[in-house]
């Protein structure tokens, strides 16, 4: 069994839903919109840095691929180690080396492979601060406080994408990269100290095994969930199917259907805003079945590449892609509160990680596979094909055992606590 404590003197969560009272949790949240805002003003200043050093389309993607092979070689190392050290310690120190690369950042080289190891290495620290963040939230909200928790930070990162670029790109372009960098630096500082003052609640584990082991384990509590492996492998493949064909013919329909690059811009913009709103919703909103509502928001990507396969109007894309931000945040707090309820506190990282590494994985491989495809079959075709999945991948999901209900009857392995307990505080 494992054992449960509590220092004397320290505070126990609000249990009445309110996050206005949780401290651990606006710690953890201030941190996370720093974080946020370093993370959208990071790839404005690479890519600009690599452009003004006479870099091409081409060498800032070859830069940018460097994040997600970071992403896929470190996403489960980063997930156990979250799982076996106190993820305040995981995110200060990922923090701390992000902090160290926009510090080198600072010295002014723009060369190609210079700035892609600064990619790789922020890649890095971000498959170990991601699982531990996820993981954190989840022990310092309540249960009842974790759809308006996860639904606040949805709400906070997507005001992050609406105005971290533009206000990256309004930095280095009257100013320098290096202010940009100094700017990326300030961010993670800031994100950072926010950790410090942070009293993490945590459930001591008894004993270790070892890093195979414990990452079977975090397989094991995927596999044994059919809900659960069902929705990582439908957001898989529509990372695969339908958003990467999307992301890369959008500004092509952009300057070939509407005569320049004001839809491209216009449509990620109302992506946001629509995920803005579906956050908003999530706060408040407690779907009886919350997996139907989930996946039924998922599948509502599907109509971005039936726009872009028929862009009718501007008005007509720019309506789907909001229903489509819109499907996107509802589907992410449904999955993110059910998830924390359904997987031990101990194991969550990891499954996590497993989650953000298949995702990982489909999306360059969508990317890749998009232009050639494309070129093979016709435009047109492939959009209609990707439309077509982005809605069926999901739905075909929700026949699965505890789907509808985001819920299975399956006890922890190796006798943990249940997943709604509440942890123990513990001082950093």
């Amino acid at each position: 069994m494992r054992s449960r404590w509590r220092k004397p003197g320290l505070p126990r969560r609000p249990g009445d839903g309110s996050l206005a009272r949780n401290r651990e949790f606006r710690l953890l949240w201030c941190s996370f919109t720093m974080s946020v805002a370093a993370d959208q003003i990071f790839p404005v200043t690479v890519t600009i840095a690599a452009l003004d050093a006479g870099g091409t389309a081409s060498t800032v993607g070859v830069i940018f691929t460097c994040r997600w092979v970071a992403i896929i070689v470190f996403a489960l190392v980063g997930g156990l180690w979250a799982d076996r050290l106190p993820r305040r310690t995981v995110m200060v120190a990922s923090l701390g080396f992000q902090c160290g690369v926009a510090a080198v950042g600072l010295s002014g080289m723009a060369s190609t492979w210079f700035l892609g190891l600064l990619v790789f290495l922020v890649g890095a620290a971000e498959a170990f601060h991601r699982p531990a963040y996820q993981a954190c939230l989840s022990s310092v909200l309540t249960p009842a406080q974790r759809p308006a928790g996860a639904a606040l930070i949805a709400v906070s990162w997507r005001l992050g994408a609406v105005t971290g670029p533009g206000i990256g790109a309004y930095v280095v372009t009257v100013w320098s990269a290096g202010v940009g960098f100094l700017a990326v630096l300030t961010a993670y500082l800031f994100g950072l100290a926010l950790l410090l003052p942070l009293r993490e609640p945590v459930v001591r584990a008894s004993r270790r095994a070892s890093a195979l082991r414990e990452i079977g384990d975090g397989l094991s509590e995927v596999s044994r969930r059919r809900w659960v492996l069902g929705v990582i492998v439908a957001v898989a493949l529509q990372q695969m199917l339908t958003i990467a064909p999307a992301q890369v013919l959008l500004p092509l329909v952009s300057r070939e259907t509407f005569g320049g690059d004001a839809v491209y811009g216009t449509a990620l913009a109302v992506l946001s805003v629509g995920g803005l709103a579906g956050g908003l919703i999530g706060m408040t909103w407690r779907p009886a079945r919350p997996g139907l509502a989930a996946i039924t928001g998922l599948a509502l990507y599907g109509v971005v590449p039936l726009a872009l396969a028929w862009p009718v109007t501007r008005e007509f894309v720019y309506a789907c892609y909001v229903a489509a931000g819109l499907g996107l945040e509802i589907f992410a707090v449904q999955w993110v509160v059910n998830l924390q309820r359904e997987i031990p506190p101990e194991r969550l990282a990891r499954v996590t990680s497993v989650d953000w590494l298949a995702a990982s994985v489909m999306t360059p491989l969508g990317l890749t596979l998009t232009g050639p495809v494309a070129a093979a079959v016709g435009r047109s075709t492939l959009l209609l094909i990707s439309a077509v999945a982005g809605f069926a991948v999901p739905m075909a999901t929700i026949f699965l055992r505890g789907m509808s209900r985001f819920r299975s009857d399956v006890a922890p392995l190796g006798g943990g606590p249940a997943p709604e307990e509440t942890p123990s505080l513990r001082t950093p």
